[in-house]
């Protein structure tokens, strides 16, 4: 018999924290839009418990996430590699991790100690609250709210919507997990409220839908080129396009909303699943950078360069755009230069974490994945498989290897080698053989 328990804790920042997301937005923030949260999801059997957990954050370092596991096990028992835990990645949340956009460090202790326990009362309260119930997988597709950001078509795209269902035993809808591929970029560097961005707005309105009492969160997919459109290396460098509103978020979060609920009573539920969880440690093969000095130098070159151009020509020319995107690619250079030092091997280890269902896969990455590679497993794998990115940590972006020929913003954010994308691939297949190898013969995919 199937239990589950489902629990959400605000974990909104004081105001007057920084920001994460976007290199151009040094102001901290105003106030707060919509509260941020941190939401469970446990699935019990007799045989294996797993969680599911959401944070309405950018991203959240490994070592971070290890932590927290290890809290939660000590005070649930679930074991530490069958607890997910995904960032949404909104990018009007507080800084939580330290990476090129803040070198420096402004990763607030005291916030992430608050974040920890916000994350383990909310795992702790659905472990409580777990109460018989059936579960199901399914998929929506929904149009017009993400595109390809990197490609003059907008497409290659990923429609799909991952769909978890979890009734009581009279098959009434309680709880919804949506997995999703779509940068929560809305808001650009100007905003300086505090918000979910469209998913929170998704979130809000499936909860509505459900009834007073009813759950949902939110895990992204192969979100790494995917958004509604704005350019990345624009809004990296503080270049504000049309549409970037919180009535457009609202607009996009109902529009994916309504595409679940359409699907949500035809999703079949059973109180007595296959439940497994199974991590991977893999190592994907990391750039070769300069020197720490040839970095440094590079980067106050450029830096140098812009402001020279800045005092001259003022602040908003062709030219001095240009030097604003060589001084940023010049700063993650040099970032991922010392970041990278340890890695004496070339090769950056990270974990793949797949949690079964039945037969469907959620597959966490810790990287920000090209879309193409997310379309390519699901067409090649065995079973119904759903890629959660920015999850139990954080690398970067990981691109295709026709993107690391193109080039751009995406590309030089990547620590990894364009051999990462088939290494990638490679271990996924592997983590699913590995979920199913003593299983029952493969039911047909969804479709």
């Amino acid at each position: 018999m199937l239990k589950a328990g489902f629990a959400k804790v605000c974990i909104s920042p004081p105001v007057g924290v920084p920001l994460a997301g976007f290199a151009a937005r040094p102001e901290v923030s105003t106030g707060t839009h919509d509260d941020l949260f941190a939401r469970a999801l446990v699935l019990e059997t007799s045989d294996a418990a797993v969680v599911f957990v959401s944070v309405d954050l950018l991203a959240l370092p490994g070592e971070f996430i290890a932590l927290v596991r290890h809290s939660v096990h000590e005070s649930t028992g679930i074991q530490p590699h069958s607890i997910m835990i995904a960032s949404t990645h909104t990018h009007a949340g507080p800084v939580t991790i330290t990476t090129f956009f803040n070198p420096d460090g402004s990763v607030d202790k005291h916030y992430m100690e608050k974040l920890a326990m916000g994350i383990e009362e909310a795992v702790d309260s659905a472990w409580r609250d777990r109460a018989p119930a059936r579960v199901g997988v399914g998929v929506g597709r929904v149009e017009g709210v993400g595109v390809n950001r990197r490609s003059s078509d907008q497409k290659p795209i990923d429609e799909q919507i991952g769909i978890i269902r979890v009734t009581d035993l009279e098959e009434h809808t309680r709880a919804v997990l949506i997995n999703y591929a779509c940068h929560p970029t809305v808001l650009g560097p100007d905003n300086l409220l505090v918000t979910g961005d469209f998913p929170a707005f998704a979130v809000q309105a499936i909860e509505s839908a459900i009834g007073p009492q009813g759950f949902a969160m939110f895990v992204n997919g192969t979100q790494g080129n995917i958004s509604m459109g704005h350019s990345s290396e624009l809004s990296a460098i503080g270049i504000i396009t049309p549409g970037r509103t919180f009535e457009r978020a609202a607009e996009l979060g109902k529009l994916l909303a309504g595409a679940t609920l359409r699907q949500l009573n035809s999703i079949a539920v059973d109180d007595g699943p296959t439940l497994e969880a199974v991590t991977l440690p893999v190592s994907l093969p990391l750039k070769k950078y300069p020197s720490v000095d040839e970095t440094t130098k590079s980067l106050q070159e450029a830096e140098t360069h812009l402001a020279a151009l800045v005092s001259s020509n003022g602040d908003n020319t062709d030219q001095v755009r240009r030097a604003k995107s060589e001084q940023l690619y010049a700063s993650i250079n040099n970032f991922y230069a010392k970041e990278t030092q340890v890695f004496s091997d070339g090769m950056l280890p990270i974990e793949l974490q797949g949690i079964r269902i039945n037969d469907a896969v959620f597959v966490a990455v810790p990287a920000e994945v090209f879309v193409e590679i997310g379309l390519r497993l699901k067409q090649i794998a065995a079973h119904n498989i759903f890629i959660v990115g920015i999850a139990n940590g954080y690398i970067g972006y990981l691109p295709t290897r026709v993107a690391h020929e193109v080039g751009g913003y995406e590309v030089v954010s990547s620590k990894c080698r364009p051999e990462a994308e088939e290494k990638l691939i490679e271990d996924v297949l592997r983590l699913e053989q590995k979920l199913f190898q003593a299983s029952a013969p493969m039911v047909e995919k969804v479709k």
